[in-house]
């Protein structure tokens, strides 16, 4: 009789396992229908044309939308039960706009944000509709919170976020500390020292210290490099640009102008 116990275990193990799969797909109906109620709830009805599979728990969003804003909302709609989403949708602007439009709200939107600092330097590129994010910010939140502000702007597609986070040891912040002070209390560089937009912005990592930003003379690029060095930092990278050179560099790009 002792052993007749180990096989009706066995055998309810099998049978639970038998009705479980028919369980599972119904799940994943349910839960492809309960993203559907709330996409409808929405609006997007009105605004997109998005188709929603799930399977094995994971959710898949193919279709079109107007905004990127609404690739993000749909997207966000969708995780509220999923293991995981695969965001498949499509911007199609209903009036399409230029790359440098789209930039030149991108760029206003980033650097006029208040919470934009010292410590922050954010690169914009714009292709086909396509935003790309490079440089750094101050921390985590900031990188997203960047993100996010970019849903009020017409024509995005896409957007590529490379940004990067501060280091936030107590020895990055305090060499990024000693570094930004050291420049803008030099005489050549004091008087920019309450600026809300200084011209050199400092990002450490692991005691590595990059600069970037512009300057209006070489003489000023390669001092605010030496004052950085003059701290503890394992090694510093100067990306500081003269204005003349960059000048320079535009104008060599213009296409000639024809006779």
């Amino acid at each position: 009789m002792r052993a007749a116990r180990p096989i009706r275990a066995a055998l309810a193990a099998v049978l639970l396992a038998a009705l479980a799969t028919p369980a599972a797909a119904a799940t994943d109906a349910q839960l492809a229908r309960r993203i559907e109620d709330r996409l409808l709830k929405a609006g997007f009805d009105k605004r997109a044309d998005i188709k929603v599979d799930v399977e094995s728990g994971v959710a898949r969003l193919n279709g079109f939308v107007l905004r990127w804003a609404d690739v993000r909302e749909a997207d966000r709609l969708a995780r509220k039960d999923v293991k995981s989403v695969v965001n498949l949708l499509r911007v199609v602007p209903e009036t399409p706009r230029s790359d440098k439009d789209i930039r030149t709200d991108v760029e206003k939107a980033v650097l006029r944000w208040e919470r934009y600092g010292p410590f922050d330097a954010v690169g914009v590129e714009v292709r086909d509709g396509v935003v790309s994010l490079a440089g750094w910010v101050e921390s985590p939140w900031k990188r997203g919170e960047l993100e996010s502000r970019l849903t009020r702007v017409d024509g995005i597609k896409d957007v590529v976020n490379n940004l990067r986070v501060q280091g936030f040891s107590a020895n990055d912040v305090g060499l990024r500390a000693e570094v930004f002070t050291k420049i803008y209390t030099d005489p050549m560089f004091e008087r920019f020292a309450h600026q809300v937009d200084p011209p050199v912005r400092v990002f450490v990592d692991r005691g590595r210290v990059t600069l970037v930003g512009m300057v209006s003379s070489r003489v000023e690029q390669v001092s605010v490099g030496n004052i950085a060095r003059g701290t503890l930092a394992f090694s510093v990278t100067n990306l500081v640009e003269v204005e003349s050179d960059v000048d320079k560099k535009k104008e060599d790009k213009k296409p000639p102008v024809e006779s």
